[in-house]
């Protein structure tokens, strides 16, 4: 069903998970390019940390910030007054939720875009119906082609699935100092270990793997280290760094890190070597290389086909099983998707994507 109205004043919802909305930034980019034709303007509404990722990139006019998470009737009815107060003429769903289609029909949008999924296209009325298998089950795409072929039913063009973030000024200077006060400047190759992930510890590599292959890539490229840690993740950016030979590695778990922070630091990175979370999106949207390793996730969902990523995953009868904890019992067969994954498998993708850098083979995008 097209749009009925030609809109004025857009809402589109972003996804709730950091990695999901640097996916949507090719189709984000074709909404923007496509209604500003109209002089339309756009409002991003989401949780703090996907507005704080695409902060700077010029897709959106306006931000609003969805604090209902806990799901209370008071916080999603102040929130649908927010919206009413907005005067929007139509919403954009990137989240499949129940709840996001209830919200903007209580704010009386004249217009609701989404996926019919979930119990709610009777709230819809531009639905698109998702792609589905043989046996009418959701098929496994990429998040970023189901996002632009949203984009697209709403009449734009995305030609390019390229992911793309900015980096705020403030962010590159504080990110500059870092490196100074840590001496890493200059020290090439720069790399950045992610060994966190909010999804749960079925996505985690061991503590002390990361810790083995910091300690190779600095022995083996004299490589400078940079540990992320969201907040959340300091202890297990702590016990990397404590499993470490050497010592010389900025930790961010010791200082106060954010997501605009550690997307300027990602962008002066040689290579991000990262759990499948959203650190992957941001690294490769600032364009630096990358190694995923992927475990309990079926890597189709967040396929990105982007050529300076390597991704690094063991064929195991349980895997995927896209469950947050490992359902194995304890013994041989527990997280083996993760426990198969050998320091030397990484380091050798890690070493091949900084030959290539370092023969200017693969420019950055």
């Amino acid at each position: 069903m097209p749009l009925m109205l030609q809109p004025q004043r857009i809402l589109i919802w972003l996804p709730n998970w950091i990695g999901d909305a640097v996916m949507a930034t090719p189709a984000l980019r074709g909404l923007r390019e496509h209604f500003s034709q109209t002089g339309a303007r756009i409002t991003h509404l989401g949780r703090p940390g996907p507005l704080e990722t695409l902060e700077g990139s010029g897709l959106a006019d306006e931000q609003l910030v969805d604090r209902s998470a806990g799901g209370s009737l008071g916080g999603l009815w102040r929130l649908a007054g927010q919206i009413r107060a907005g005067g929007y003429d139509l919403a954009v769903l990137l989240p499949n939720s129940f709840r996001s289609a209830l919200v903007v029909r209580l704010g009386k949008v004249a217009q609701r875009a989404g996926y019919s999924r979930d119990g709610r296209g009777w709230l819809l009325n531009v639905r698109l119906a998702p792609p589905r298998d043989d046996r009418g089950r959701l098929a496994p795409i990429s998040a970023v082609d189901y996002y632009i072929a949203l984009a697209e039913h709403l009449g734009a063009r995305c030609a390019s699935r390229r992911l793309a973030l900015a980096v705020l000024p403030h962010d590159a200077q504080a990110a500059a100092a870092l490196l100074d006060q840590a001496h890493l400047t200059n020290r090439r190759p720069l790399v950045m270990l992610n060994p966190g992930a909010s999804f749960g510890v079925s996505k985690l590599w061991k503590p002390a793997r990361f810790a083995a292959l910091a300690d190779a890539l600095i022995e083996r490229r004299g490589a400078g280290l940079i540990l992320n840690a969201a907040p959340a993740e300091r202890a297990v950016a702590r016990q990397v760094a404590a499993a470490m030979r050497r010592k010389s590695v900025l930790n961010l778990a010791n200082h106060d890190n954010s997501i605009g922070l550690a997307k300027a630091l990602a962008a002066r990175c040689d290579l991000v070597v990262t759990n499948d979370t959203g650190a992957r999106h941001v690294a490769a949207a600032v364009g630096a290389a990358v190694v995923t390793l992927f475990g309990s996730t079926d890597p189709r969902w967040s396929a990105i086909d982007y050529e300076l990523e390597r991704a690094i995953r063991v064929d195991v009868p349980c895997s995927p099983c896209q469950k947050r904890l490992c359902f194995q019992p304890p013994g041989p067969r527990y997280h083996r998707c993760m426990e198969a994954i050998t320091v030397q498998m990484v380091l050798a993708a890690a070493e091949e994507l900084l030959d290539l850098q370092a023969a200017g083979k693969a420019g950055r995008p």
